[in-house]
């Protein structure tokens, strides 16, 4: 009887704690048969992380399991430290989250592709210089020379993917772990990344557990799918039926908190009200050199215009590179526009503020949130710290009773706990911290609130609260949003209006129920067509994109 490449019976994982072992995952048992994809889907905090962790022997110092992991039939419990180590490095894949923070931007990718196959494997440096190669090419990267002459910084995330990939497979593993491996990348890219899987696994018979918020895209790409709750696996269910087959109720919440299902939460916004934000005809290039060292320009942002009405809500939306960044980046200061002009609340912010007192005036007009709340924000500072700075900022002769009602009033607006005051940002959820940033953002009374990809890292029901708190606040206080997003379900919850971006340029502007519901644009569409959906394939659209800053050519765009 042949055994499935990975089983995991009643396993328990306990983390160190003042008062002894703290339990976090309870009972899981789940199974991955010979080339299966299966899916282990739930919340942020429901203990996918610390399953798979468990799995590759990751786990942080101090933690402990008990249970069985077994590999193809073999316990992993009753070997030898160093056989399980050579167990895993040879049998086990994995690929991470976010591989810009796996890998060491001061070595080239070659050296990353060729450290294992040298030292773990035994190869020579040309033995593995060619095995790197030939898996660049098979996951898809093109010119795999110059590539491995690359180093991270030189590639986009949907190319570091792959690169994450090429490298677990190096080895050839049997079972690759991914553990949200398409959280940051916009709807094509994580379409791509995915296509190269299901290519993987049909041509090598490779076996995936793959661990994701995102029910919908769990259920176009695997066999089976597991529903993990509070750290214990609460149903498993065939991908094809999950919709029809689930019985547990945080199963159908997980479904019914689909984006892209859910109607959308705001009205299209009036016409009347003046503009907070107008641009015109923004223009941002880059001089750099191209992997031969030749000088060209790079066209991060051409002839960009639009208007933002006070109150109102506006999506930027397009795939990384598609310069939205750099215009948000410009209306705040943090970039100057080689051309154009820019109207915040009736003043020109065409060049930079001057002086300390200009920036804190600009600063109480507009604020942003950013796309990580636990690097944005001080990891030393506890919650009323961090507010009582940021408020402190605006209203230094402010007392003591008026800064803390004000406290107390942002915990209020972001609806968190008082309770959670003392705390620091590694003992927050995501979500918590990024309601933390709101709040932060908020402190200065802004008409203007400008969020890059604030909700991308967040699990689906994390991201429906904290984008109708958003939708809240602004109805509540007349709080200008302008969204900088690459995912078009985000822009349906929030946006009354919306701007497609791609390669610099706006492709399509309109209301988000005419964008959404009757896109005009060919890269619209296809940005649509992207989302994962009960019967959607994912597909390699465009082989032989770069999405490199190493390969430019006229009016190319960086990357943001």
């Amino acid at each position: 009887m042949t055994h499935p490449i990975l089983e995991i019976s009643g396993l328990d994982v306990f983390a160190p704690g003042a008062d002894g072992p703290r339990q976090l995952v309870f009972d899981s048992t789940l199974s991955v048969g010979r080339g299966e994809a299966v899916g282990l889907v739930g919340e942020s905090g429901s203990g996918k992380t610390l399953t798979v962790r468990a799995v590759a022997g990751l786990l942080p110092d101090g933690f402990t399991t008990r249970g069985a992991i077994r590999v193809d039939g073999q316990e992993l419990a009753g070997l030898g430290r160093r056989a399980v180590r050579e167990l895993r490095a040879r049998r086990i894949g994995m690929v991470f989250q976010t591989p810009r923070a796996h890998l060491n931007p001061l070595r080239t990718i070659g050296d990353f592709l060729t450290e294992a196959l040298v030292h773990v494997a035994g190869a020579s440096p040309a033995d593995a210089g060619r095995r790197a190669r030939a898996l660049l090419d098979e996951v898809g990267i093109t010119d795999p020379d110059r590539r491995m002459r690359q180093h991270p910084g030189e590639l986009s995330g949907g190319l570091l993917q792959r690169v994450m990939i090429a490298a677990a497979l190096a080895m050839d593993p049997e079972i690759l772990l991914a553990d949200e491996i398409t959280t940051a990348l916009d709807v094509t890219t994580q379409e791509e990344v995915m296509a190269v899987l299901a290519e993987l696994r049909e041509r090598r018979e490779l076996s995936l557990l793959f661990i994701t918020h995102d029910l919908a895209l769990a259920g176009a790409v695997c066999d089976r799918v597991n529903v993990m709750q509070h750290g214990r696996i609460v149903e498993t269910l065939p991908a094809a039926t999950m919709r029809r087959d689930a019985t547990q109720a945080y199963t159908r919440t997980l479904m019914a908190a689909a984006l892209d299902e859910a109607p959308p939460i705001v009205a299209e916004a009036g016409t009347a009200a003046p503009p907070i934000l107008r641009l015109e005809g923004i223009r941002k290039s880059y001089r750099l050199r191209d992997a031969r060292g030749r000088a060209d320009t790079l066209v991060a942002v051409d002839d960009v215009s639009m208007e933002l009405a006070r109150g109102g809500s506006l999506g930027i939306v397009g795939e990384s590179g598609s310069g939205k960044t750099t215009a948000a980046r410009i209306l705040l200061g943090l970039e100057t526009a080689d051309a154009g002009r820019i109207e915040v609340a009736g003043e020109d912010w065409s060049r930079p503020a001057r002086g300390g007192r200009g920036r804190r005036h600009r600063a109480k007009l507009a604020q942003m949130v950013f796309q990580d709340p636990y690097q944005s924000l001080d990891r030393r500072q506890t919650v009323e710290q961090c507010l009582r700075e940021a408020i402190r900022v605006h209203r230094p002769r402010a007392e003591r009773a008026a800064l803390d009602a004000r406290i107390a009033e942002l915990m209020g607006h972001v609806r968190l706990d008082p309770a959670l005051l003392g705390q620091r940002p590694r003992s927050l959820s995501g979500g918590q911290r990024q309601r933390v940033a709101i709040a932060r953002a908020l402190a200065a009374d802004p008409e203007l609130l400008v969020l890059d990809e604030a909700v991308s890292a967040l699990d689906v029901t994390t991201q429906v609260e904290i984008l109708t708190l958003l939708d809240t606040i602004r109805r509540e206080t007349g709080l200008a949003l302008l969204m900088i997003t690459h995912d078009l379900t985000v822009i349906r919850r929030l946006c009354d209006q919306v701007v497609v971006m791609r390669q610099g340029r706006i492709e399509e502007h309109g209301t988000a129920e005419a964008i959404l519901d009757a896109p005009q644009a060919d890269y619209t569409r296809l940005l649509l067509d992207s989302i994962p959906r009960e019967g959607w394939t994912p597909r390699r659209r465009r082989l032989g994109r770069t999405g490199s800053l190493a390969t430019v050519t006229r009016s190319t765009v960086i990357p943001d």
